[in-house]
């Protein structure tokens, strides 16, 4: 076998003091860098309208490459999902801390168990 053997210069490390300084921007090149920042989110917000279009199409098109089963679990789960909201959305947060607060005071203490140990028992 033979030791393949690194011959090069230095590791650089992070914070290293042998820094590579920055070239300073022309002022032109801020304006073109704004500019173009302006076209790339209009872009980005113009291909994200037409993706949320296009998904309400992808969830009409997924259901019918699925099974009947599938189908029933998927509007089960969706049905589920509705109630749940709707509950949480009945109660208000004084309501929801309230119970929480019975449920945590029927459960019984850490205090109230013994500590089991096989050091100190003698």
């Amino acid at each position: 076998m033979t030791k393949s053997v690194f011959v090069g210069g230095s590791l650089a490390f992070k914070g290293d003091s042998k820094k590579k300084s920055k070239k300073k921007k022309s002022k032109s090149s801020k304006h073109k860098l704004e500019h173009s920042t302006a076209e790339v989110l209009e872009k980005k917000r113009k291909e994200d309208e037409a993706k949320s279009s296009s998904r309400s199409q992808d969830d009409e098109d997924s259901t019918e490459d699925m099974t009947e089963a599938e189908r029933r679990a998927l509007n089960k789960r969706r049905e589920r999902q509705r109630k749940e909201n709707e509950a949480i959305a009945r109660k208000s947060h004084r309501e929801r801390v309230e119970e929480l607060n019975a449920h945590l005071g029927s459960l019984t203490e850490l205090n109230d168990i013994p500590r089991v140990s096989a050091a100190g028992n003698g």
